[in-house]
C-alpha cells in the first residue's frame, strides 16, 4: 500500500515530532494515507470525516472491517491505526468540513491530506494552505481525488503554484463525479492516497517532490505529471501581497 518510510535527519525528525498533520476524508484515500503519514514518523494526526463505515466501503477502505459497519470513519481508523504504531496521537473529528468551520477543524493544523469526494473542500484546503499558519510557520496541503481507475494529487505550499493556479473555481457539483456515482478501483484509492501522503512527507521535510506545484495524474497506462507554474491574477499572488488574506 506503502512506499517506505523516509530516512528523516535528526532536525526533521524533530520538528515532525511538533507537527499535526490532519488527514480530511478517511475514505478510500484517507485511509492509506493515515497509514502512510503514521508509517513515515507522524506522531500526531487528527482524522476529520462525517460518516460511518458502511458495507460498500469496505472493498477500498482496507482499515475497515464487518465488526466496524455504524461506527464513525475517525473512530473506526483511529482505533486500526493505534494497535499498530504505538504512541500515536490521534484526534478525531466527528465533521463535514465547510467555509464556516475550516478554520476551527485545522487549529493547530501544520500539513493536511485532502482526500474528500467535496470539490469544494479541496479549494477550501488549497485557500488555508497558502496563508501563514501558527506563528507564521508555513502550511502545507496535498490534495487527491480518485475515480473509477484514476487519480490525482497536487501539493500545495506558500511559495509556489496553487490548486487554484490550475482551476480557477470549483465547477459545479451536477458535473462533478463521484466514488458513489461512477465507482473506484481499491487499488487506485490506495495507490493515490500512500503517494499523497508521501509527497506531503517530503516537503515537510524540505525535500523536492514531482506533486510540488504540479498536477501529477495516474492511470493504468502510468504516471503523467503537469508542472504549473504561479498564476499572477491567483489568490495565492494576492496572498503573498497582502501577508497571507486571501481573497478568493
Amino acid at each position: 500500500m506503502t512506499s517506505a518510510a523516509p530516512v528523516w535527519s535528526e532536525p526533521a525528525r524533530r520538528a515532525l515530532d511538533q507537527t499535526c498533520v490532519t488527514v480530511l476524508g478517511c475514505g478510500g484515500l484517507g485511509v492509506p494515507a493515515a497509514w502512510t503519514l503514521a508509517l513515515g514518523g507522524v506522531k500526531r494526526l487528527r482524522l476529520v470525516d462525517p460518516d460511518v463505515v458502511e458495507l460498500a466501503n469496505l472493498h477500498r477502505q482496507v482499515a475497515f472491517g464487518q465488526g466496524d459497519l455504524g461506527v464513525p470513519k475517525v473512530d473506526a481508523l483511529a482505533r486500526w491505526l493505534q494497535s499498530r504504531v504505538p504512541g500515536l496521537v490521534i484526534e478525531r473529528v466527528v465533521a463535514r468540513v465547510t467555509a464556516d468551520t475550516l478554520d476551527e477543524v485545522l487549529r493547530g493544523c501544520d500539513a493536511v491530506v485532502e482526500g474528500t469526494d467535496d470539490t469544494l473542500s479541496k479549494f477550501l484546503v488549497n485557500d488555508w494552505a497558502i496563508r501563514p499558519g501558527r506563528d507564521g510557520r508555513t502550511r502545507v496541503a496535498t490534495i487527491a481525488a480518485a475515480i473509477q481507475r484514476k487519480g490525482q494529487l497536487f501539493t500545495v505550499t506558500p511559495h509556489g503554484a496553487c490548486y487554484r493556479c490550475l482551476f480557477e473555481e470549483p465547477p459545479p457539483p451536477e458535473c462533478v463525479g463521484t466514488c458513489a456515482i461512477a465507482g473506484v478501483m481499491g487499488p487506485a484509492v490506495g495507490q493515490v492516497g500512500a503517494w499523497a501522503a508521501r509527497s506531503l512527507l517530503a516537503v515537510l521535510q524540505g525535500q523536492a517532490d514531482p506533486a510540488e506545484s504540479a498536477l501529477l495524474r495516474l492511470d493504468p497506462r502510468g504516471v503523467h505529471r503537469t508542472a504549473v507554474s504561479p498564476a499572477g491574477d491567483c489568490p495565492c499572488a494576492a496572498s503573498r501581497l497582502t501577508g497571507g488574506r486571501v481573497h478568493a
